[in-house]
């Protein structure tokens, strides 16, 4: 675990030692050889390379092990691994040339009416706030690797919370959007009452129990230790306490995944957010709040509950929606339903099943926001995507392949997801909430097909005069081709041979039993 405290000492020199266009490529190369440094060290091999010397001293120092606040498993080490392959791909979207199309038409027709010295200032308002975004992005990176290693809840709750934070200031950072400022608004005040929920969890069960760590407070949960201390305080009927606080701690987590019924910030939040935001809190916290959630073992009809919400809520709530953003909110929040239920039924299969959704879940979101950031144009509108197939062939074909992969359509990748928590659910006897996955699941096609009849038989709009005007033709260059290519690939050729994915996922679920 010495990784971590090599990544906290970069970002704390990111945020001193700031220069404009540097921490871009310091954190992509950071979270490289973190991810490295992991894989090494896993297998054995780290002493080979000359900088296991370094790695030696450093855990020398008195801090191994974190006191048990920090734990190492397969579940954790495959998490982690997703958590840094998300943010490397995010920070990718941020790269100048990858992140030009997003602001250059809100400038240019802002600044119509400006002179040149408006401009300037601007730019340079823009430039300084997107020097620090790559940082903010670690800080993310950070707190979900330190969530998924945590064994205590003082580490949980501090590793929620720092991710919560970045997560606001780079919701808000478009200073000139009063959309942007109202979605950091909201994702702060809903992230506050969560953490208030969670915080006041958590001192029920420590309070209870006396202690913080997860492994006491699970052994108080599982084997009836509760009840026996609740009698002895006296202190109202027996088994009222531990049942109030691991409700409070499941309903905290909930808020963070944007499970319903507490989804409401969520499609606020992801239209108002600029679009590499929206990217990130699609996939990397949920990631991290996913492993938590299957570590400390929440309340499971809290979670059958919110997995059923989950999908009708996602399925219905994205039919009459007109932007892409607020759509792909939705969508989220349906696939999430998938993921809890996996993790409310508890065997080994569905957890692993639940893994598998969310690391196919992962890769197809960064692959639709990283097409939308290619496209050259702010896509706000759904309607904005008619007659891409005509302009951008390749673009439209990975972006159709995407989104028929994502509403689980055979033989693509999703399909696989789709079916492991389905096959799941029916061996457990989940006959009712099978069917409503089912339905929800057609549903939720609906809407990815309409896109797709969109891309390829609508003609264009008269939407996309204005940004045509303004904006010069974008060429994909290599960087985002190798972006959009590698989160292609699993989505068209997973399903042609799964071993690997499902060797990862049950390596990883194989930490937890």
């Amino acid at each position: 675990m010495g990784e971590l405290l090599i990544l906290s000492i970069i970002i704390l020199g990111l945020v001193v030692y700031s220069v404009n266009g540097f921490p871009l490529k310091l954190s992509i190369l950071t979270l490289l050889v973190i991810n490295w440094w992991g894989l090494s060290e896993g297998a054995g091999i780290f002493n080979l390379f000359p900088i296991g010397l370094f790695q030696n001293i450093l855990l020398e120092i008195p801090l191994k092990g974190y006191n048990g606040l920090l734990t190492v498993n397969s579940w954790a080490e495959a998490t982690k691994l997703v958590i840094i392959i998300g943010s490397v791909a995010i920070l990718l979207m941020i790269d100048p040339y990858f992140q030009k199309k997003e602001e250059t038409f809100t400038t240019q027709s802002g600044a119509l009416g400006a002179g040149p010295s408006n401009r300037k200032n601007n730019h340079d308002l823009r430039s300084n706030g997107a020097s620090h975004t790559p940082v903010l992005i670690l800080m993310v990176t950070l707190g979900g690797v330190l969530l998924v290693l945590s064994s205590n809840w003082l580490s949980v709750y501090l590793a929620i919370e720092l991710p919560t934070l970045s997560l606001f200031i780079l919701a808000a950072q478009k200073r000139g959007s009063g959309h942007s400022a109202e979605s950091g608004l909201k994702y702060f005040v809903l992230g506050a009452l969560s953490s208030g929920l969670f915080l006041f969890g958590c001192a029920l069960l420590c309070g209870l129990t006396g202690g913080a760590s997860i492994p006491c407070v699970d052994l108080v949960l599982n084997q009836g230790v509760a009840q026996t201390l609740d009698s002895a305080m006296g202190s109202g009927p027996s088994g009222v306490v531990t049942p109030m606080g691991s409700l409070f701690i499941t309903v905290a987590l909930l808020f963070k995944l944007s499970a319903a019924p507490f989804h409401m910030w969520a499609p606020d939040v992801y239209d108002g957010a600029p679009t590499t935001t929206t990217a990130l809190l699609a996939t990397v916290p949920k990631v991290a709040i996913f492993s938590i959630l299957v570590t400390i073992g929440p309340v499971v009809n809290i979670l059958l509950i919110g997995a059923v919400f989950s999908m009708a809520v996602g399925s219905i709530g994205a039919l009459n929606q007109t932007k892409v953003k607020r759509l792909l909110a939705y969508s989220g929040i349906g696939h999430m339903g998938f993921v809890l239920w996996g993790i409310e039924i508890g065997s080994f299969e569905s957890v692993l099943a639940s893994l598998v959704y969310m690391i196919l879940y992962v890769s197809m979101s960064i692959c639709i926001f990283a097409i939308i950031l290619a496209l050259g144009v702010v896509k706000n509108l759904i309607v904005e995507f008619s007659g891409l197939s005509r302009r951008e062939p390749v673009l439209a074909l990975a972006l159709a392949l995407t989104l028929l992969s994502i509403a689980g359509i055979p033989p693509l990748v999703g399909f696989l997801g789709k079916w492991l928590v389905l096959l799941s659910g029916v061996g457990y006897r989940y006959y009712l909430v099978s069917i409503l996955a089912v339905v929800c699941s057609v549903i939720a096609g609906v809407y990815y097909v309409r896109i797709v009849k969109i891309i390829y038989f609508q003609a264009d709009s008269p939407l996309l005069i204005g940004p045509r005007t303004l904006l010069k033709e974008n060429r994909i260059n290599l960087r985002k081709s190798l972006l959009i290519g590698a989160s292609l690939y699993p989505i068209g050729f997973t399903i042609v041979s799964p071993n690997f994915l499902l060797q990862i996922a049950h390596w990883a679920t194989m930490g937890l039993f």
